[in-house]
């Protein structure tokens, strides 16, 4: 079917109103996205006194004491902390992430006196210009919009996005009277090639239809893996439809006391050191302990072998909150088919594999959806300008 004038001229159709539906948003998406990709780096730039400490070394205060003390801190302005950071670094602070508190949201510590590094309301500009980076973050997450609308909007545009990368795919297939596969192969090539001297809409056509075919496969990714963040009723379904359903976090089904942190944290040590040693998987550094009250469980975070990157510890154990023992063990890789194409998708998306080559391809990736956003409308007003 695509081998038709009249067929290829429907996806031609398609493409220009579905790209004139999303463009503002891509536009937008791939300006904010392109800066995202050293979103850490900025941040850290902007607050190095959130971020760093004058000590070094690894002589850091207890865990379960520096949780106390930030909790202390939280709860007098009204906030909770469920989650204990163990991600311990010489001269770093320690984030804790503070719930219910109009003060602050971000809470920064220092893991080696104990003292408050800082406290921000992250992403809110009014508060300090330096929380520019947590600006740009929300804004290409949500809009900035209240409630989950913005979110809501954003997937249901990555979807079409997603829709219409098969679309124009379609618009790049030759037209051929009689299938001839080398023939097709052919005259494919051209839709390729780009004639660099060539000025004005031109220039702006055969770039939209080349570069577009140059990065196809990466536009897929970042489309489909956008769709995974905001929209996951239709994400979960598709993936889990055709890779299979992983099973979901444990609950205990009692009601009784959780041990403490520090005791469940113990008790997580010495649970993952058995896990690992019998799944042949190698333990690395840890990342969090939080409280699960509508599970009565204790999540625990931490990097191993089964690990997208050397980086990020997406590994986890779900543990009894009241006994201490195992529930359930989650890898991000080579356990469930559709969590492990989910983790890489998010890993690629977020720019978090390959080093800094790759992150330098997502940040000019940004720019390049900005511009076939931009490219898109001037082709089609200029078409539309041409029949009038």
């Amino acid at each position: 079917m695509f081998f038709q004038a009249r067929h290829k001229q429907t996806f031609v159709i398609l493409h220009r109103y579905l790209g004139l539906t999303t463009a503002m948003f891509l536009f937008l998406a791939g300006l904010t996205g392109s800066f995202l990709a050293y979103y850490h780096e900025i941040d850290e730039w902007l607050n190095p006194h959130l971020f760093t400490t004058p000590e070094t070394g690894t002589d850091y205060l207890p865990e379960a004491q520096l949780f106390a003390i930030a909790s202390e801190y939280s709860q007098q302005s009204g906030g909770d902390i469920n989650m204990m950071p163990l991600e311990f670094s010489p001269g770093r602070t320690l984030r804790f992430y503070v719930n219910g508190s109009d003060q602050f949201n971000r809470l920064f510590l220092n893991p080696y006196t104990g003292d408050i590094a800082g406290t921000r309301v992250w992403g809110d500009l009014t508060e300090d210009v330096r929380n520019f980076a947590g600006f740009i973050y929300k804004l290409h997450y949500t809009l900035w919009l209240p409630g989950v609308w913005g979110i809501w909007i954003l997937g249901i545009i990555a979807l079409i996005w997603t829709i219409d990368c098969f679309i124009a795919l379609a618009t790049t297939l030759p037209v051929v009277k009689v299938f001839n596969l080398k023939l097709f192969f052919k005259r494919w090539k051209q839709s390729y090639k780009m004639r660099w001297r060539s000025k004005g809409y031109t220039f702006h056509f055969l770039l939209h239809r080349a570069a577009g075919l140059w990065v196809w496969a990466l536009l897929l990714i970042f489309a489909w893996s956008s769709v995974a963040f905001n929209l996951r009723d239709v994400y979960q379904p598709v993936t889990y439809s055709l890779l299979g359903t992983p099973p979901t976090a444990p609950r205990t089904g009692h009601e009784l006391p959780p041990m403490d942190p520090d005791s469940a944290l113990q008790a997580a040590r010495t649970e993952v050191l058995s896990v690992g040693q019998t799944h042949g998987v190698d333990i690395g550094w840890e990342r969090s302990l939080r409280y699960i009250e509508a599970s009565n469980t204790y999540q625990y975070r931490f990097h191993s072998s089964r690990d997208v990157d050397a980086d990020i510890a997406r590994s986890v154990i779900y543990i009894d909150a009241h006994h201490g023992t195992l529930l359930a063990t989650f890898w991000p890789t080579g356990q469930y088919a559709s969590t492990t194409v989910t983790q890489w998708l998010y890993a690629l998306h977020m720019g978090e594999v390959f080093s800094w080559p790759y992150q330098l391809l997502v940040c000019l990736l940004g720019l390049l959806v900005a511009y076939f956003s931009y490219s898109g409308v001037l082709i089609w007003w200029k078409k539309r300008s041409k029949r009038r």
